[in-house]
């Protein structure tokens, strides 16, 4: 079943309701925007430079020494989950 509903129609509903379902319903409504603003942020695109950069940063650590291996950051992350989650 489909429904439509016009934005008139939807706003009278909404002035319908009590006034404690609309301040829930606009502060749904606010919350929303606001993740969906931090969405759009988080979602642009990377440009070459910030990505070649990373890449730089990257290899001059592993030149210098300033990394660990898979298997420590194993062994490292099972020691957590020991700890955290007795």
């Amino acid at each position: 079943m489909n429904a439509t509903l016009s934005v008139q129609d939807l706003w009278s509903q909404i002035l319908a309701l009590p006034a404690g379902d609309r301040h829930w319903l606009a502060s749904k409504l606010y919350d929303y925007e606001e993740v969906h603003e931090e969405e759009e942020e988080r979602l642009t695109p990377y440009t070459m430079e910030e990505i070649n950069a990373w890449i730089d940063e990257s290899e001059a650590d592993f030149a210098a020494g300033r990394y660990i291996s898979n298997e420590e950051m194993n062994r490292r992350m099972e020691q957590f989950r020991e700890v955290c989650y007795k």
